[in-house]
């Protein structure tokens, strides 16, 4: 085995992902691009039982990754118990045997791999990493094929139940598990057949995090499918919608996102898990309490260059999950980002705010570090649950979701407003006036076009080439029109 990693250096194998065992193409260049790979690899002694479709999983995932962004690695494991190949979460049934393909791929000059290892410098501890060879860079340049022939395998798992260790966990499914299957399956539907991008990125990848935790997001249109996640194998635990690539896009990336050439709106539910908890409790807190459910005062041990609202929101939030307040402080300090001076509150500095929290919100302070929050998740998932249905169902249009927050095309932001209004009440019994109390985002219907001016003013910036053409592509190859002044298939309701 190969190892082509000496010029490398941190920074290269922070810019990874994981192994997308999913990726499938029945497109016939695609199988004739891998079978001309694949012809030439069983013909070397040695390699003559290599696994066909396991070479098209590898080839199609690396040139996922290549197509946005030439210089990401693709995270590997060579944990033999990493690939259960009867698993309902392996529908291709990759197994142990992907392992020794990459190894002969790496023998045979296709692939580069550096084996896992620590960073002596960082410390860091880092899983095997896999990417295209030069040569096969340029076969990818040459392919007869785009990446919009490559998608999500249809019979993608996308209910997930996990056990206390967080594994993926077998299950057998009844009517209740088939209804919210078939949910999910018709909504990544109408996502993958709806171009979400943000439009004015000359290259589709934005950088995340910083430091040691500093990652390049890849924003594609194969990185769309979404799943629900259950824990502690219980259907009654957590429940949350993941995936998609905007959940883990900073909020002002995510201000300039399009779906199909159409300026967006994203609205949130003020103080969700504050709130839920009160709802739990039959208090309605929006109008019984009616105030900022972070805004303290009277605290004086804390750095004055931290914003106390904020380290109140986070503070409350880490508790809320948490078992006991030391595990509350040490994650507020891992969740606090690296540059804030919150990371730097000792206990000592947090505990007086966390006090204050639990005499501010005395009817709910029991719930404060009781691990209450994987019940909580399991509230937000059903009222998620909720808006995407009546979105898929009824107005047939796309929503992407954030937990608690929700984006829409614009003229869709009215809709949207009372549908958390009518799915909080469902879930919870009480009600939640989303438009009055809705106070972490900025105040789309201000920005909203009266029509009587280009809706593209409202953007800052103009859209990128690379969008455009990208935008053109993905109508071609969906059958939609490209004509001037296309709108997608749903009702406009400006």
């Amino acid at each position: 085995m190969l190892d082509n990693s000496n010029s490398l250096n941190f920074s290269d194998f922070l810019n990874s992902r994981p192994l997308d065992v999913h990726k499938w193409s029945d497109y016939s260049e695609v199988n004739k691009f891998v079978n001309e790979i694949y012809e030439k690899l069983i013909s070397v002694k040695g390699h003559e039982r290599t696994g066909k479709k396991l070479v098209k999983v590898l080839l199609l995932d690396l040139y996922v990754a290549w197509s946005a962004d030439p210089e990401l690695r693709i995270m590997f494991s060579r944990d033999n118990n990493a690939y259960k190949a009867k698993s309902r979460y392996n529908e291709l049934h990759v197994g142990k045997k992907i392992i020794e393909i990459v190894d002969a791929l790496v023998d045979f000059g296709v692939l580069h791999q550096k084996i896992g290892f620590n960073d002596r410098v960082s410390g860091v501890a880092f899983q095997a990493r896999i990417w295209a060879s030069e040569g096969l860079k340029a076969q990818f340049k040459e392919a007869k094929f785009h990446q919009f022939h490559i998608q999500s395998l249809e019979e993608r798992e996308p209910i997930v139940l996990r056990d206390k260790n967080k594994d993926d966990d077998e299950y057998q499914s009844d009517e209740k598990i088939r209804i919210m299957r078939r949910v999910l399956t018709d909504y990544n539907d109408l996502l993958s057949n709806t171009h979400i991008d943000i439009y004015h990125l000359e290259k589709p990848v934005i950088e995340i995090g910083a430091g040691k935790k500093k990652m390049r997001l890849q924003i594609n249109q194969q990185d769309k499918f979404v799943r629900r996640i259950f824990n502690n194998s219980r259907w009654d635990k957590g429940g949350r919608f993941y995936g998609g690539w905007w959940q883990r896009c900073p909020s002002e990336y995510r201000e300039s996102i399009m779906m199909d050439g159409m300026m967006t709106s994203e609205i949130d539910y003020s103080g969700l898990h504050v709130v839920l908890l009160y709802a739990k409790e039959g208090i309605n807190y929006w109008a019984e309490v009616n105030e900022d459910p972070y805004l303290l005062h009277g605290i004086n041990d804390i750095n004055p260059e931290i914003d106390l609202r904020s380290a109140a929101k986070l503070l409350i939030l880490t508790a809320i999950n948490a078992d006991d307040e030391k595990i509350a402080f040490k994650a507020f300090r891992q969740q606090a980002t690296v540059e804030s001076k919150m990371k730097n509150l000792t206990d000592d500095q947090l505990k007086p705010v966390l006090s204050a929290l639990k005499r501010k919100h005395e009817a709910i302070a029991y719930k404060i570090t009781s691990g209450a929050g994987i019940d909580l998740m399991y509230l937000d998932g059903q009222i998620t649950e909720q808006l995407i249905k009546v979105f898929t169902y009824k107005h047939k249009c796309p929503i992407l979701t954030v937990h608690d927050s929700y984006v829409v095309p614009f003229g869709y932001d009215r809709i949207l407003y009372d549908e958390m209004e009518m799915a909080f009440e469902k879930v919870t019994g009480t009600t939640h006036p989303v438009a009055k109390h809705t106070t972490e985002y900025s105040d789309t219907l201000e920005q909203e076009p009266d029509g009587s001016e280009d809706v593209s003013t409202h953007y800052s910036e103009p859209a990128s080439q690379r969008h455009i053409n990208e935008l053109a592509l993905f109508r071609e190859f969906k059958g939609k029109p490209e004509v001037e002044g296309w709108v997608p298939d749903w009702t406009m309701v400006y």
